[in-house]
């Protein structure tokens, strides 16, 4: 009876324990949600509060169940569906909407001030945005979302969404810079979560500087990415940019997108632009396969707000002025060095002391003129204007940005300059909470001038060359108004008669897309983009009457019109799933592409006038015209997996398959995948005694395979091709005809780059930021041209015969600090790599001018004779005449060639690899700071390791009317000045101690330099004074561009220019000042 009773006890107790617990089982069918709760609450103690609008009521579910949780039951019956649930007291369920709303925020400091390039993003997702310069932001989220908010320089923080549709929130001034989000191929990502490398910059780094191409105001700023802009000219100031070295002996420029669609850098207003992304490993850029192996820059233009239309004004006013001008020898000097020289070798002198005297005193000017070549050239205005208007805004369902924008930009040479104006729209329409669209449009239009020579060919490099050239002692004009000239002309002569080149360009880049988000998780994404390019470019050449003695021409015009197209379309599908402490991010898509290129030409010449300058006015008799069209193809499919685990553990895998048109069937497709590993070092728990000292520690691992088909300029390589113009005669007349004359590879295939990375990122005292990379890439199957034999009776052919390696490292680093009211921060970088050459075509190396490809050396190296010192006395050099040199004609003054392999005789055996002129380091330093209302903005870049070659247009020489000395020759030897740097002058262009009869090292300089890349001090006026005339901010700066620079190389000209120097036009320094506008 006792045992009976336990037995009985123990029932109602387990029964009791389940009912409060609510163990559920059901079996419905067809049933409506309604019923379904009605039975669980028949089942347990659970009651449901809701209004009936929340549930469905057509909707239908079927869901079996047995000795179930509440919480796993009431999954499986929302699933799919906009509704939350909460218990509450123990046993109320509370059933709420859950739907996606437009939350908008606006993010400030502890100052009330708005931040600019905060990061917000969905806590347990890949969804993020950035905020813009006001602070403000947009983001899709539901109530139960958490947003966490992060920005360089301040401590992230996390708000639920709740019932909030507009959020403002504050960030103290001290942060991890690694919770920020970046953007990444096809999306984006937290910083904390990558395991690739990829440097960003915000648009503070950009903006307000007056830069005509974003591409040159980026140096100094990307660790690993070297910036080099080789000229100042209006149209023509884009920089070079090598991301991590040079890894091919073909095209080695990174691949650019903007907007996500593939486009040029300087065809974009840089106020237009919120942030940039570099992708430069393999695991970040295979993603891009065939077009990455170069890096990928990412470029993600300005979104609006939510709000009231703002609208902002920027404009800058400017003045450029060469950073360094070459500095030459006056008629006087050069005339006493031209008798030096006849002297030396014997022979009657040139001129007297009383020529030498008039040319110093200048009481002759026309007999006897000082013409200043440089000064007349460099008389343009330099003036340049730069204008930004923008209307942003944000409602509940749409979100836009429009600009519009202009640009003047006059040459320091007169008739250079760019006229430019363009305008942008990006407009984003949510009409609902699973469908979006957009629509990214802008339209650029650019008129370049140039001054034009007299004859076919040269064109402003030969006016410049000529000005570099062009004795002193020639007069721009004579007394009779005539031109005084030389052989091949007067330069000043050329700029006045008015001939031209002018280069009319449009862009269009348009981006359509379509965002479908059927259920949690999913989105599924259409584009369609279309590029279009064209120019119009017209060269005329005006014939010139010097003098009665001297005449160019006659006139000419060469008219050339090219277009190019790029048509677009791409599927992508995006899920992320969270399963308690593993998150997973899948990415798939689909990418075609049409590339279309096509050109026209026209030339005729002897028009009847120089004002006449239509086509048709030219005879045609000699006139020539031609076009042709290309196309090139590529299918590519996509794909990407990121795994978390524990918010510790990261892996991701990349792959992407491409198939060009430029490849044979049998080569045409090519697979690129990576795989990269993260471990969050500082999230383990053996980590926490340190962590306030060491916040964040990741070690990053990655491989990758990239391709480069870019490396081929031409479009059927494979395919023989039919060269029209081959005429024969037949039949006692010109028949038309064509023929093949290119030997055709069918079996050529991708360039391919597998690269291996290993990188740490550390965040130290919540202040200090560093990241640290190492990198060895290797790329096989170079595309090379080789000689076809002579039997084939066919040009030269390609093949995928070389093979290099680079490698390097990389730290960058970012210090951020406040005192009160003062903030600040330090940024800096540097870079080191190496390249090496390993097959070179079955050849050891391949001469080509200054430079030389040699296997087991890097890249274009300068090539040619050491030198050592000078020879001081006439015995010095007798004694190694007739042993080394073989030619008897040393003498004291001239320089010393090293017998670098020791045989007694110095020949081409003993030319040796100098230098060369890529640095194999570059770096960069950006200091910013803030008091009150006044902010400084400063950037540095430098490089080191590099060589710069000197021709004798740079330093010239002793040669009468057609040449004239640099400064440097004053410092020549003389008997009285044995110990001079400089040697002895010598008549003519040619001779051993000329840069252009041998390359020789003497000639080589350091182009080692430290430039202060920009510099800008602001000040924001009180916004209780802007608000009282209905501004919402405002703000002035003074900047400089270019301004100082640090170098031991050739005085006179810039370290950046390209080697040879005699005729780039100069890289400029741009002061001016500013005004920022928002209403």
């Amino acid at each position: 009876m006792k045992i009976s009773a336990l037995f009985l006890l123990l029932a109602l107790q387990v029964s009791a324990t389940n009912y409060a617990q609510g163990k559920i089982n059901l079996n419905a069918t067809n049933t409506t949600i309604s019923e379904v709760l009605k039975e669980i609450e028949s089942q347990s103690s659970y009651r449901f509060n809701y209004s009936n609008d929340i549930l469905p009521a057509q909707k239908l579910i079927s869901i079996e169940a047995k000795n179930a949780d509440i919480s796993s039951v009431l999954t499986k019956v929302f699933e799919g569906l906009p509704v939350s649930w909460k218990i509450v007291e123990k046993n109320n369920i509370v059933l709420t909407p859950n739907l996606i709303e437009i939350i908008h925020g606006k993010i400030l400091n502890d100052k009330g001030e708005p931040l600019e390039g905060a990061s917000v993003t969905i806590k347990g997702s890949l969804v993020g945005a950035v905020s813009l310069n006001d602070g403000t932001f947009t983001i899709n989220a539901k109530p139960d979302d958490i947003l966490i908010i992060s920005r360089v320089g301040y401590a992230s923080i996390e708000v639920k969404v709740g019932s909030q549709t507009m959020i403002s929130i504050v960030l103290s001034n001290t942060e991890n810079k690694m919770d920020e989000v970046v953007v990444v191929g096809y999306g984006v990502q937290k910083k904390v979560n990558l395991t690739g490398s990829v440097a960003t910059i915000t648009n503070k780094m950009v903006e307000g500087r007056p830069m005509t191409s974003i591409s040159a105001g980026l140096a100094g700023l990307l660790p690993g990415v070297y910036i080099r802009q080789q000229t100042g000219l209006p149209g023509g100031d884009g920089a070079s940019i090598r991301v991590r070295g040079v890894g091919t002996l073909n095209n080695a420029s990174p691949m650019v997108l903007v907007d996500g669609v593939e486009s040029s850098m300087n065809d974009i207003n840089p106020d237009d632009i919120a942030n940039i992304s570099v992708l430069k490993d393999a695991a970040s850029a295979a993603i891009y396969g065939s077009k990455a192996a170069n890096g990928v820059i990412l470029i993600t233009t300005k979104k609006g707000k939510k709000g009231k239309p703002v609208v902002t004004l920027s404009t800058n006013i400017g003045q450029q002025k060469a950073t360094r001008l070459p500095e030459y020898l006056s008629s006087a000097d050069y005339a006493t060095l031209y008798n030096e020289a006849l002297k030396f070798e014997g022979k009657s002198l040139k001129f007297s002391d009383d020529d030498i005297k008039k040319f110093r005193d200048g009481s002759d000017p026309y007999g006897h003129p000082n013409t200043d070549w440089l000064g007349m050239l460099y008389s343009g205005s330099g003036f340049q204007n730069i204008n930004t208007v923008s209307i942003s805004g944000a409602s509940e369902y749409v979100n836009y940005m429009t600009s519009v924008n202009y640009m003047n930009q006059q040459g320091i040479i007169k008739h250079t300059g760019k006229n430019q104006y363009g305008g942008r729209a990006n407009i984003t329409i949510t009409p609902s909470k699973w469908i979006e669209t957009s629509a990214n449009v802008s339209f650029t239009r650019e008129n370049q001038e140039q001054p034009n020579n007299a004859y076919v060919g040269g064109g402003l490099d030969q006016i410049i060359r000529q000005v570099n050239r062009i004795a002193p002692w020639i007069t721009y004009k004579k007394q009779d108004g005539t031109y005084g000239t030389i052989s091949d002309g007067n330069p000043i002569a050329w700029i006045d008669q008015g001939a031209q080149i002018n280069r009319l360009r449009n862009f269009f880049l348009g981006i359509g897309s379509v965002t479908i988000r059927p259920f949690a998780g999913f989105s599924l994404k259409g584009l369609a983009s279309l590029k279009t390019f064209t120019e119009d470019n017209n060269e005329l050449n005006k014939e010139i009457q010097y003098n009665p003695n001297k005449y160019h021409g006659p006139t000419k015009m060469n008219q050339v019109n090219t277009a190019d197209e790029r048509q677009v379309g791409e599927i992508i599908a995006n899920y992320i799933k969270d399963f308690g402490s593993h998150n997973i991010a899948a990415m798939a898509g689909y990418h075609s592409e049409l590339y279309k290129y096509k050109t026209t030409n026209a030339y005729r010449q002897n028009f009847p006038s120089n004002d006449l300058t239509d086509l048709n006015g030219g005879a045609t008799d000699g006139m020539q015209n031609g076009g042709y069209t290309r196309e090139l193809a590529m299918i590519s499919y996509f794909g990407r997996i990121n795994y978390a685990f524990a918010g510790k553990y990261l892996l991701e895998f990349n792959i992407r398959r491409d198939g060009s048109s430029r490849f044979q069937p049998l080569n045409r497709w090519g697979n690129f995948p990576s795989v990269s590993a993260g471990w969050r070092i500082s999230q383990e728990t053996f980590f926490e005694p340190v962590k306030d000292y060491i916040n964040d520690l990741k070690l990053r691992v990655s491989w990758g395979k990239l391709g480069n088909q870019d490396a081929l300029s031409s479009y059927y390589p494979t395919i023989p091709v039919l060269n029209l113009g081959q005429d024969y005669p037949f039949n006692s007349k010109i028949n038309s005809g064509a023929a093949v004359v290119n030997a055709a590879n069918a079996s050529l295939s991708w360039e391919a780059a597998t690269t291996k990375g290993v990188g740490l990122d550390i965040s130290l005292m919540r202040k200090l930021n560093l990241t640290i990379d190492y990198y060895d890439r290797l790329t096989t199957g170079i595309i090379m041209t080789i000689p076809s034999p002579e039997t084939f009776a066919l040009n030269n052919f390609i093949d995928n015969v070389g093979k290099m390696s680079n490698k390097g490292v990389e730290l960058n680093a970012q210090y951020n600090e406040k005192f009160g009211e003062l903030e600040f921060s330090f940024g800096g970088n540097i870079a080191y790599n190496k390249n090496k050459i390993l097959e070179l075509a079955g050849q050891n190396e391949i001469i080509s001018g200054l430079n030389i490809r040699r296997i087991g050396e890097s890249i274009d190296a300068f090539y040619g004779y050491k030198t050592e010192g000078i020879f001081k006395t006439d015995a010095e050099a007798a004694a190694v005449n007739n042993k080394l040199y073989n030619s008897g004609t040393f003498k004291a003054g001239d320089l010393k060639y090293v017998d670098a392999n020791g045989d007694g005789v110095v020949d081409a055996k003993d030319r040796v690899v100098l230098g060369n002129s890529v640095p194999s380091v570059n770096f960069g330093f950006n200091i910013s700071a803030s008091y009150k209302n006044i902010d400084l903005l400063a950037i540095l870049n430098g490089t080191m390791g590099g060589y710069g070659y000197m021709n004798f247009d740079a330093v010239g020489g002793i040669n009468g009317d057609a040449q004239k000395p640099a400064k440097l020759w004053m410092d020549r030897w003389t008997p009285e000045n044995p110990n001079a740097t400089v040697p002895r002058v010598r008549t003519g262009i040619n001779g051993p101690n000329m840069p252009q009869t041998n390359t020789l090292s003497y000639w080589l300089r350091s182009s080692n330099y430290l430039r202060l890349k920009n510099i800008q001090l602001g000040y924001n006026f009180a916004n209780n004074f802007l608000k009282e005339k209905g501004i919402s901010n405002a703000r002035i700066y003074v900047s400089s561009q270019n301004t100082f620079t640090i170098t031991k190389f050739l005085k006179g000209w810039d370290p950046e220019a390209p080697s040879g120097r005699g005729s780039a036009y100069p890289v400029v320094m741009v002061n001016s000042i500013g005004l920022n506008i928002s209403f």
